[in-house]
């Protein structure tokens, strides 16, 4: 009896969410028909999880449209009144926040191995491959103590001995969009619209230079124009230099994820369904992770070449905020730029 009334209730809260459950109940060869997915994605991890994806399912075929993350958003609100796409595969979930009303909820059946801060809380986007913010240090520009292990550090470092802290611009550069937010985040309230956050932000800018590229921002710390810089973890773990140091701020940072979501009223939503299972499943998480360098999301596949996200102290990252307040998130910061 207890077993039933927990089954009810489990289907009632997925009713009230209006969350489509997937009931994978058919063999393989029955699934049939055409997905078509956008993506932002690189085309060779892109392409390879498609080509897994038809191995899986020999009976679907999959028509895919690669541009930029702003574009295919835009596309795909543009056509909201007669949906082409089924499934975005890709893009900061902070854009796939922004565009929400574009998609529709779906919980996938492995929710419990993803970190709730992860993916929206109603489902309407899934995050499928985090991406860390670090720090990155050239140990031969600043001794090993001395590199900042906080975000906290950074107010205080001491740029008289080791230089400005390279960072990109925020207002043009995604990934210094995200560190300037995770600052905020990290050190304010929303209730206050983070005004404790952008002080610590005010104490911290007199300690970087602002950077034309999100790549200069590592690229300067390998040939030895800044000591330290902020940028991506994906970025930062490319150096295999004894001397390039990679540091997880121990006081929280981000891991904003590419995500995967389902195109709100898509023609064919059951092999969308399918298919988030699919980038979202084991199999393919560690394909991605071991060909193409791409971190797991899911806590039961241990990365390759990269510390497990449990050793990471992520922190609370307002997805929908930093959505809903690019515009005036980047002003502010412009303002504190110029004085």
């Amino acid at each position: 009896m207890k077993k039933f009334l927990a089954v009810v209730l489990a289907l009632c809260m997925v009713l009230a969410l209006g969350v489509t459950a997937f009931a994978d109940e058919k063999a393989p060869e029955e699934y049939s028909g055409t997905l078509t997915v956008y993506s932002p994605h690189d085309s060779d991890p892109l392409l390879a999880g498609i080509a897994a994806f038809e191995a899986a399912y020999p009976n679907v075929k999959v028509e895919y449209v690669a541009d930029g993350t702003s574009n295919l958003v835009a596309k795909i609100a543009a056509e909201s009144a007669a949906p082409v796409a089924d499934v975005l595969w890709g893009g900061g979930a902070d854009t796939l926040a922004a565009y929400k009303n574009y998609f529709q909820p779906y919980c996938p059946s492995g929710i419990d191995l993803i970190d709730s801060s992860l993916y929206d809380p109603e489902y309407y986007w899934i995050g499928e491959s985090p991406l860390p913010m670090v720090f990155i240090a050239n140990t031969n520009k600043i001794p090993a103590d001395k590199v900042p292990q906080t975000w906290a550090e950074l107010a205080d470092f001491d740029t008289a001995s080791y230089g400005k802290i390279a960072i990109a611009d925020p207002v043009s550069s995604g990934s210094a969009f995200t560190q300037l937010c995770t600052m905020l985040f990290l050190y304010g309230e929303e209730a206050d619209d983070y005004a404790s956050g952008w002080e610590f932000v005010g104490k911290v800018l007199p300690k970087l230079e602002v950077k034309s590229s999100s790549s200069l921002a590592h690229k300067d710390i390998y040939a030895g124009e800044n000591s330290v810089g902020i940028t991506l973890e994906k970025a930062a773990i490319k150096y295999e230099e004894d001397f390039m140091v990679v540091v997880y701020p121990t006081d929280g940072t981000s891991a904003v994820p590419d995500g995967v979501a389902i195109v709100k009223d898509c023609p064919n939503l059951e092999l969308a369904q399918l298919f988030e299972e699919f980038v979202l499943g084991y199999d393919c998480q560690v394909s991605q992770n071991a060909d193409w360098g791409r971190r797991p999301i899911r806590s039961d596949v241990t990365p390759v070449g990269l510390c497990p996200l449990s050793e990471v102290t992520l922190m609370n990252y307002n997805f929908d905020y930093a959505a809903n307040n690019a515009s005036a998130i980047k002003e502010a910061w412009q303002d504190l730029l110029v004085g």
